[in-house]
């Protein structure tokens, strides 16, 4: 990155000195020249006169590393971003890319295609932290809850005026009759002989990835409209080869895309009948195919014995009406606690020994998030979860009955492991986090709103307490507690953060600051604003420094690198947080940051020389 500069030009000069005091022309006329150095520097230009971060953290604080918490996508490919970051810090923790959901597939498999391309173009001496495994969002819900779901039975005991016949409905011609397939994520469709639920053959249809529903389509399709206004039924036996598949039914006209009638099936590892009833609306006046979408999740399905055709009822003059009745077989407490239990340690274990040659990975968010806001009650037990859907609804207790199955009430990917597992979900993270880990990795647990909140801080380290007195190993076993720090430049006080860092210190356990930024409240703000934001970024260093004994100094981690949109989507948009604009160029804060590590104002050993041989090689530079 070019550094920010203001070049000086000799008519600039001469204007300013011409409006000096007589005592000022009386030195300028004694010396016959300006002296460079005695020219005071503006901000910018001491700005731009900074090292980098890293370069003061190795001289002045060696015992601490200076993070940097960045968008994996973003710095892979964002060749400016990547300059940046890697100028300027010790440390990455990625925002996303480590998490349940974006490693764990629908069917548990762990995918690492997006963490390998950035690790393997991050620095060799560039240190890593691992963010997280366990937390109560950003989890594979589907895949989680699926482990824990009743089983679904499907019983019919009238009939469908069915229209599918032979190997349009049991394949045992061996052929696929009318059912084709295609889409990017469909590998294969055939016949297998044997397959079937009886033995005999069934159609086979395998996708290659997790993706959407529809990126793998099987369709069968009339000659004529389906009637609207009627109700219909589609019924057929399927199984996965994961817990995890799902297939999901509709129907549609090939040439209008006129689409309706959209239902998911879970689909366990053991034949199971499925159906489902639906009325053509009367806007789709010209239906004429009936789709199983099979895209979701990455596994081989078996179908067979395939119905359709329209419900029978009294008004259709036929004997027999249709009376579905749909049954549930639990899971008992103990085998949702074995599956989930099963399912965390793959998790863990598959992080770990991925990276467990990478000797930059040295510390990792075993837990992140456990206290609930408001009751400082852990999240998941008493039925206490704190957390909400995008529109502001809370999540609720998991609702388990005869009709609906397993409803979970939590919002798209939240899910509690402690509501399943008890309060041994801390304890069991952490034994695996240890029994995987290397040696050397410091082991976290993480939250937020710690500096405001003094009782959140005192049940977190109650937390850390119950892990180390708990846990099978019969020794401390959490290194350190992490406190994220996204404050608010005009409320955030020093007394608060004294206060924090003091009672982190009391635990003896490593203190780090995870995710620092510091919000303005706009993404317009003014130089008073851009000074003070500056202040508590410095405030912050000087404090930890102060409070938090050298021994347990782990160090801190800033939050997003700069103001630039791209970084703020979800995070803290129409904000200003950060050290860098959306430019990539140096923000007051980044003079605060460095003043805090270095504990004085650098800039105080600066002058107008080191401004003018800077400009002068930046010319010289660009001249070539």
């Amino acid at each position: 990155m070019k550094r920010n500069r203001i070049i000086l030009s000799l008519i600039a000069c001469t204007l300013t000195l011409t409006g000096c005091d007589d005592q000022i022309m009386e030195w300028q006329k004694a010396d016959g020249n300006i002296n460079s150095s005695e020219i005071p520097l503006e901000l910018n230009e001491k700005i731009a006169l900074y090292s980098s971060i890293k370069t003061y953290a190795g001289q002045f604080t060696p015992n601490m590393t200076i993070g940097l918490g960045l968008g994996a996508d973003l710095y892979i490919n964002d060749e400016a971003y990547r300059k940046v970051a890697d100028d300027n810090f010790q440390m990455f923790t990625t925002g996303n890319a480590m998490k349940h959901d974006a490693i764990v597939k629908s069917d548990g498999t762990l995918d690492f295609t997006t963490m390998d391309n950035f690790i393997n173009i991050v620095p060799a001496d560039i240190k890593m932290y691992g963010h997280n495994f366990i937390w109560h969002t950003q989890q594979k819900q589907d895949y989680l809850r699926k482990l824990i779901a009743p089983t679904m039975h499907i019983e019919s005991d009238g009939n469908i005026a069915n229209v599918l016949s032979g190997d349009n409905s049991n394949f045992n011609g061996g052929t696929l009759g009318g059912w084709g397939s295609w889409g990017s994520n469909k590998e294969s469709q055939n016949v297998e002989n044997n397959s079937g639920p009886d033995g005999s053959a069934c159609m086979v249809l395998k996708n290659k990835d997790d993706g959407q529903a529809y990126s793998a389509q099987c369709a069968y399709e009339f000659t004529d409209y389906l009637e609207t206004n009627k109700t219909y039924i589609i019924k057929f036996k399927a199984k996965s080869s994961s817990n995890s598949g799902e297939l999901q039914f509709q129907y549609q006209n090939s040439s209008s895309g006129n689409q309706g009638g959209y239902q998911t099936f879970d689909v366990g590892t053991e034949w199971n009948t499925f159906e489902y009833e639906f009325t053509v609306n009367e806007t789709h006046t010209d239906v004429t195919r009936i789709i199983l979408n099979f895209g979701k999740v990455n596994a081989t399905y078996y179908i067979d014995d395939i119905e359709f055709g329209l419900k029978i009822t009294e008004n259709s003059k036929q004997r027999n009406a249709i009376r579905s009745s749909i049954t549930y077989t639990f899971k008992t407490p103990e085998e949702k606690k074995a599956a989930l239990e099963t399912a965390m340690e793959a998790w863990i274990k598959g992080m770990l020994e991925h990276i467990k040659n990478d000797n930059r990975f040295v510390a990792w968010d075993v837990i992140n998030e456990p206290i609930a806001d408001g009751s400082n009650e852990w999240r998941g037990i008493n039925n206490v979860f704190g957390g909400t859907d995008g529109d502001g609804n809370p999540d609720t207790e998991p609702v388990e009955d005869p009709e609906n199955g397993l409803l979970l009430n939590w919002a798209d990917n939240h899910f509690y492991w402690g509501y399943y597992l008890g309060k041994g979900y801390a304890t069991k993270a952490f034994e695996l986090a240890r029994q995987y880990a290397p040696a050397n990795m410091k082991l976290y647990v993480n939250d937020y709103n710690l500096e405001i909140s003094p009782n959140k801080l005192a049940a977190l380290i109650d937390f850390v307490k119950y892990i180390d007195e708990n846990n099978a190993t019969g020794q401390p076993i959490v290194d350190g507690i992490g406190t994220q720090m996204h404050v608010t430049a005009s409320s955030i006080t020093r007394e608060q953060i004294d206060a924090m860092f003091q009672t982190m210190a009391a635990t003896g356990k490593l203190v780090r600051v995870t995710e620092l930024d510091v919000a303005l409240g706009t993404a317009s703000p003014s130089a008073e604003q851009l000074e003070l934001q500056a202040n508590v970024y410095q405030m912050i260093f000087e404090s930890y420094k102060a409070n938090v004994p050298e021994a347990q100094q782990s160090g801190i981690t800033i939050w997003t690198l700069s103001d630039n949109a791209a970084e703020h989507e979800y995070w803290l948009p129409d904000e200003s947080p950060n050290l860098f604009d959306g430019n990539y160029n140096r923000k007051h804060a980044y003079k605060g940051v460095c003043d805090g590590i270095a504990g004085k104002d650098i800039s105080e050993e600066f002058s107008g020389d080191d401004w003018k041989n800077i400009s002068s090689e930046e010319e010289s530079t660009s001249e070539e």
